[in-house]
């Protein structure tokens, strides 16, 4: 539970210092697009800390490819 309240209150501080500068400058699709990228970030690493296994792009290749391998493999033994 700290450990999510400690990557929050990092992510908010990091928040902070880098939209002052974007409004600054006036860049506000930038500054959206950070905090959507940052927001993402912080998803995936509170999902961590909570220890929330995040499937990968290779367990969805893997569930693809595995009937063709072993087809292939039946077919060369």
């Amino acid at each position: 539970m700290w450990t999510i309240v400690g990557i929050l209150l990092i992510g908010l501080l990091v928040w902070i210092i880098e939209i002052k500068a974007l409004l600054k400058s006036k860049s506000y699709r930038e500054m959206i697009i950070y905090s959507f990228l940052l927001t993402s970030g912080l998803s995936f690493a509170c999902l961590l800390a909570l220890n929330i296994r995040i499937p990968t792009p290779l367990d969805f290749l893997n569930r693809i490819y595995s009937p063709i391998i072993s087809s292939i493999e039946r077919f060369l033994s």
